[in-house]
């Protein structure tokens, strides 16, 4: 029998600058979104671990059940297809939280979130369970949480290593769900604030300042229909933009333990003769551009746009975003055919500022525009592009969204 139920929503996020910025210890500017995950949960006994219900529309529905899976605390098969993000979440947990046994689970959720849009639908999935399990077993209390984490922040970075595997302070990583990012999407889900842009900088995660978006203004966004999943055929993509800094980071022969650190006491001009000068797994100008399109994007674009933000100048910021996209399809090199029309078409039709954001090779991209047009200029921007990609009309979504509340 289950005991009380509890409720919480989390949002997805919108990466408004900061591309594969965040395992490099740079900066990224991000919002949660008012799109996300409604959980209903309660502790459960006589469960051996967690017991997952997705549900259409209203959680609290049981009639609504469309998918339910039973997932052991410890249990070594890797489910398939999106099971395997709660199953990473209990493999993590059972191993850090060992001081006394862990308490079973129930869980229902329902998602407004376009699945693997570049959304950090995936993310806001594992911290929605991980906080589900963490208030139903107190994990707060446990020793081994109080050691390791102090605070909000930790937090955001322990739930970023419970992803990726990395280890957290004493807390042991392991396998992850194979990809190699930072805390990025985390961050944005558990700090954000209703109405505002947030600047966070990584390693170690701190919240730098925070904007005010006009009330005139809001997102318009546009999923590409292409699907970018963290652990489908998108991931060795996207983990060849992260293992590039590793190397790179793991050769160098100071003590630096991120690109940013490296750059800031050398700078690109010092560490691409470094690069020249060795042999690496990647190619000479791969990785170059690599470190070009890290420092432009983390110390050039977003201090630039931070100026102009501060002073609530939202209508100065587009050709900024412009040249991060630019680099993004240039020097990045993770964008599709669909992206790089959704945003050109986006600045055609007049909006403020448009990128596509998330891990690339797929998802989704924004558009800046007014309120009060937004809804003619959605139709527009879906027209022109199902004209361009007719292919994609079963699965590219168009919505408007505002910056949320990090939780509710």
């Amino acid at each position: 029998m289950t005991d009380q139920w509890f409720s919480l929503f989390v949002p997805g996020r919108i990466e408004v600058l900061g591309k594969h910025t965040d395992y490099c210890g740079g900066r990224s500017i991000v919002c949660a979104v008012e799109q996300g995950f409604r959980i209903q949960f309660a502790a459960n006994p006589q469960l051996l671990g967690v017991r997952i219900e997705r549900t259409e529309g209203d959680p609290t529905v049981a009639t609504a059940v469309s998918e339910t899976m039973t997932l052991d605390w410890r249990s070594p098969a890797v489910p398939a297809g999106w099971w395997k993000y709660p199953h990473a979440v209990l493999q993590r947990v059972s191993e850090n939280f060992r001081s006394r046994p862990l308490i079973g689970v129930d869980v229902r959720f329902s998602s407004n979130l376009p699945p693997a849009a570049g959304l950090s639908s995936s993310s806001a999935l594992m911290i929605a369970l991980f906080l589900a399990i963490s208030k139903a077993n107190a994990l707060e209390t446990f020793p081994e949480f109080q050691e390791n984490i102090g605070n909000r922040n930790d937090l955001v970075e322990y739930l970023g290593c419970i992803e990726n595997g990395r280890s957290f302070h004493k807390l042991q990583g392991d396998c992850g769900v194979g990809t190699f990012g930072g805390s990025q999407d985390h961050a944005a889900i558990l700090l954000g604030r209703r109405g505002y842009l947030s600047e966070v900088a990584f390693a170690p995660l701190r919240l730098e300042t925070e904007f005010a978006m006009p009330q005139d203004l809001c997102f318009a966004v546009a999923t590409s229909g292409v699907a970018a999943e963290k652990t489908g055929a998108a991931r060795a993509a996207y983990n060849r933009c992260s293992l590039m800094v590793e190397e790179l980071v793991q050769r160098w022969p100071g003590t630096e333990q991120t690109l940013w650190a490296i750059l800031r006491r050398v700078g690109v001009d010092e560490l691409t003769v470094f690069i020249r000068r060795n042999a690496f797994t990647f190619t000479t100008s791969d990785l170059i551009d690599r470190v070009q399109q890290f420092w432009i994007e983390s110390e050039e674009i977003i201090p630039a746009v931070r100026d102009r933000l501060v002073r609530g100048e939202f209508d100065q910021i587009g050709s900024l975003v412009d040249r991060s996209q630019h680099n993004s399809e240039r020097l990045l090199r993770n964008q599709i055919p669909e992206t790089i029309f959704l945003q050109a078409c986006a600045r055609r039709q007049g909006a403020v500022a448009s990128s596509a954001f998330g891990a690339g090779f797929g998802g989704s991209v924004y558009a800046i525009v007014e309120q009060s047009s937004a809804d003619a200029f959605l139709q527009s921007w879906r027209d022109e592009y199902l004209r361009e990609f007719p292919e994609r009309c079963q699965t590219a979504t168009f919505f408007t969204t505002r910056p949320a509340e990090a939780m509710a």
